[in-house]
């Protein structure tokens, strides 16, 4: 390890761009150049306005798409060729099958990507690789695969709102679908853009056609700001607080429980704030292309902005429990896991359980990787939202309301810091290091969520027949499973 050269796969030019930031910042080169991919996508996304032509704009995706790939990451971008070139062809040849051929190729072969090129270890040291790009690619082939399948053997009239709303009916045109694939404002973080989406936004259909969209400069320049708060806690915390001084230190052990959990909650909070910054800033690129837009306010008429919308920080900061998580955070890939995973693992007539919640969580977890430290944290996290859901269910049953703030605090304490506590298998992703990790603090989140899991189911009795209540639950316990949000009627934002 100690003759690891992050420059090698780097190119003289890249090496020559990326090492003086990387030497003034002490941030892995990798980052850096990612970083700097990020940066590009606005100025690439604000282009498309002044591209009067479908056609015109479509070259201009795929060319940026490509030129910022190869940037970031090199002759690696070659793979987003194999993934296009398989999952166009599968919708060419077998219309009735294609979705499933492609869902179960590309993640085959991102399976593949991700075992071949360590991407676990080697984002764990700062190392960004593609197969965060590809992991994009995949959503975006398989959901375009899916709903070029429903549309073609799914009467209008059976379909639900969902596969109304993204039905591709025909086969896409080859230029269209290379600059949907490419698209450059989410190439590198996300979120997936629907195809349906990228399509109505192109010719102006949908939300973009009557009055179109307003002026996008005052709203980016919001986000833009708003990503940047994120970016300054990141690179402050991880000034004194990271994996090498915590989890991994010499005197990780010698230390109190109490201050373990501090240093962990601590750790947990500013390493998300790299994630908040990322997909804010690419909401800023998605804004500043037009495609962020999504439709005015019923009521007050006002323009809304939530059709790139990847994560709600403030939503995830205050979740008063781990069913409302969800909802905040990685939105868009929560609804693909919700449409395309979940849904289609619930039997027709039948209300999704636990089973659903279990398989969603772990098609979650082989998409982000092959490390234990990804199924941990997938896994951990169904067994935590059943948790929070059955003593929720149970507290609006039989807990008087006058007194939920006393489980109402508690809940909200357990659901800050064991998100924090279990983001430890994320970061370290080896099994060893994360149960190392875990079992220095004796599993106590764990424990204590069993402990509702098994309250909650076994004194559920009869409840209290509260109408709203019971409607607002469902919807969180349909959000929790998919780890995104609830069936939508509108892009309005919610």
């Amino acid at each position: 390890m100690g003759d690891f050269d992050p420059y090698a796969s780097m190119a003289e030019w890249q090496r020559g761009v990326v090492e003086p930031f990387a030497q003034m910042s002490g941030i892995p080169p990798g980052t850096v150049l990612f970083t700097f991919a990020l940066w590009a996508s606005l100025p690439l996304g604000a282009v498309f306005q002044l591209i009067p032509w479908p056609t015109l704009k479509n070259v201009y995706s795929f060319v940026s798409g490509v030129l910022l790939s190869l940037f970031a990451f090199g002759s690696s971008t070659y793979t987003c060729a194999v993934l296009g070139i398989f999952s166009y062809a599968a919708m060419v040849i077998d219309r009735k099958r294609c979705g499933y051929v492609v869902f179960a190729g590309s993640f085959a072969y991102l399976i593949y990507f991700h075992a071949f090129s360590a991407s676990g270890e080697a984002w764990k040291a700062g190392n960004i690789d593609i197969t965060g790009l590809l992991m994009v690619l995949t959503l975006k082939v398989t959901a375009c695969a899916l709903n070029y399948q429903d549309s073609g053997t799914i009467a209008e009239s059976e379909r639900n709102d969902f596969q109304r709303r993204r039905a591709v009916e025909t086969l896409p045109g080859v230029i269209e679908y290379a600059g949907w694939l490419m698209f450059p404002c989410t190439l590198v973080v996300g979120p997936a853009i629907e195809f349906r989406d990228y399509h109505d936004w192109l010719h102006k259909k949908g939300v973009w056609g009557g009055k179109g969209c307003p002026s996008v400069w005052g709203r980016c320049a919001l986000l833009v700001a708003y990503s940047q708060v994120f970016a300054a806690v990141h690179m402050i915390v991880m000034q004194y607080y990271t994996l090498g001084n915590t989890y991994l230190g010499a005197d990780w052990n010698d230390k109190s429980v109490l201050q373990k959990f501090w240093e962990l909650h601590i750790l947990g909070q500013g390493s998300r704030g790299k994630y908040f910054f990322c997909w804010v800033w690419a909401e800023a690129a998605c804004v500043a292309a037009g495609i962020g837009f999504s439709g005015y306010d019923h009521e007050s008429g006002a323009p809304t902005w939530s059709g790139c919308t990847n994560v709600r920080p403030m939503g995830v900061e205050k979740a008063a429990t781990f069913v409302e998580i969800p909802h905040h955070w990685n939105v868009q890939t929560g609804t693909w896991l919700r449409h395309y995973v979940y849904d289609r693992t619930t039997p027709r007539g039948k209300k999704p359980g636990f089973k659903q919640i279990l398989i969603t969580q772990v098609v979650s977890g082989v998409w982000h990787g092959l490390y234990a430290g990804y199924w941990l944290f997938f896994v951990s996290s169904a067994v935590f939202l059943q948790g929070s859901k059955s003593m929720f269910r149970w507290q609006r049953a039989h807990w008087p309301r006058r007194w939920n703030f006393l489980i109402d605090f508690p809940h909200w304490l357990l659901t800050t810091v064991g998100l924090n506590y279990l983001c430890g298998a994320f970061m370290l992703v080896t099994y060893e290091q994360c149960m190392a990790a875990w079992g220095s603090v004796y599993f106590i989140p764990h424990w204590i969520v069993l402990f509702m899991l098994v309250f909650g189911e076994t004194f559920k009795g009869k409840r209290k027949p509260r109408v709203n209540a019971e409607v607002k639950t469902t919807v969180a316990v349909e959000r929790v499973a998919t780890n995104g949000d609830a069936p939508v009627e509108s892009k309005k934002e919610q």
